[in-house]
């Protein structure tokens, strides 16, 4: 098999993903949807050649004693891979996200507007929540990258691996990947705050204390941005709150409360005209009025005030809306993705009701 060819028809026919398995032909996602790949299945022997050609050699080892493995793979100056080899039923599979060495812009990825004001924050934690393969990390870049145009700062990133690969702009960057620069986020968070950072980059948070170093580095002054698996801002506010003992909840709403800046939840969506996909994204922005929710204890109420549209803030079901009044998704597409249909349909209608005013503090 000639795996380079296979590597750039991917990125040719604008795959996400690549689906490598033994005893199977190999499978692109392209626009979300697996096409399988019209060549023979892969072999043993192929699937070993493969993992000997992309995977760091040290990593063979872990692959056979944890039975899986990250890394990242850069072909020539063409393209770059976020991959996982792991085994199933006795046999290897690869999975290869697409990672293309030219960072996307916001204008290109059509976010909206507050994106930038959110990227220029000079403190506190931004966070890209989202399911596996919902477009955070290149959300991430493309705010990173614009910063990078923009400001002169120092910027440290901690990711497991790295994804995509950026240059010294107007902004100084290095690129710490968990395993061989550094052996875990936490120890890579405590020295990143030692090393003159104005804005640290965590690629997953994914323990409390993970989430305690990366508050603490929000309260110092510093600009933390990360992401979370979680499906929007309450889930995320609660899910952070949740990795912790009770006792500790109070403390811990607190400093949310203070320094949490920003909680932005994407989905992605197909295109109306088939040429790929937008994200959909709900944003929160921390106001003063969720951030007496937060400290209070309503986070259930802080969806109300996401409704209520003020400071670029938007439910998916608005966001998915105003993408269908665009022409830019179907009406059946945002249907399938949209949590409240009628709310969906209002908000296509340009209707408000009285339950998206997001006024509900007395």
């Amino acid at each position: 098999m000639n795996f380079d060819a296979l590597l750039l028809g991917a990125k040719k026919v604008k795959a996400s993903d690549i689906h490598l398995m033994e005893d199977s032909a190999p499978f692109f996602r392209i626009n979300g949807d697996l096409k399988k790949v019209e060549m023979p299945p892969l072999g043993h022997k192929e699937m070993m050649d493969l993992l000997h050609k992309t995977m760091p050699h040290h990593l063979m080892r872990e692959l056979e004693s944890q039975r899986g493995s990250d890394f990242s793979y850069q072909l020539g100056n063409e393209v770059r891979f976020r991959c996982v080899a792991s085994y199933a039923f006795g046999k290897l599979g690869l999975v290869m996200r697409v990672i293309p060495l030219t960072i996307p812009s916001i204008e290109e990825m059509e976010l909206p507007e507050v994106i930038r004001t959110i990227a220029r924050y000079s403190r506190g934690l931004i966070l890209l929540t989202g399911m596996t393969g919902s477009g955070k990390s290149t959300t991430l870049a493309a705010m990173l990258d614009y910063i990078n145009q923009i400001e002169s700062v120092r910027i440290i990133t901690i990711e497991d691996p790295v994804e995509y690969v950026y240059g010294n702009k107007k902004s100084v960057i290095s690129q710490r990947e968990v395993g061989k620069d550094v052996p875990d986020f936490n120890v890579a968070l405590r020295q990143a705050m030692r090393m003159d950072p104005d804005i640290i980059l965590v690629g997953e948070m994914r323990d409390a204390e993970t989430i305690k170093v990366a508050i603490k580095a929000a309260e110092t002054g510093h600009l933390v941005l990360s992401t979370l698996h979680t499906t929007s801002a309450v889930h995320t506010v609660q899910r952070m709150i949740g990795y912790f003992p009770e006792s500790e909840h109070d403390l811990l709403r607190e400093q949310l409360s203070l320094n949490l800046k920003s909680c932005i939840t994407q989905r992605l969506v197909k295109r109306k005209d088939g040429s790929g996909r937008l994200a959909a994204m709900e944003v929160m922005v921390v106001n003063s009025t969720i951030s007496k929710l937060i400290k209070d204890n309503r986070i259930s109420d802080i969806f109300s005030v996401i409704k209520g549209r003020d400071d670029g803030m938007q439910t998916f079901d608005q966001a998915l809306a105003d993408m269908v009044r665009a022409e830019r998704i179907s009406f059946e597409e945002g249907q399938a993705y949209c949590e409240d249909f009628f709310a969906y349909k209002r908000f296509i209608a340009g209707i408000a009701s009285t339950g998206d005013k997001g006024a509900i503090i007395a």
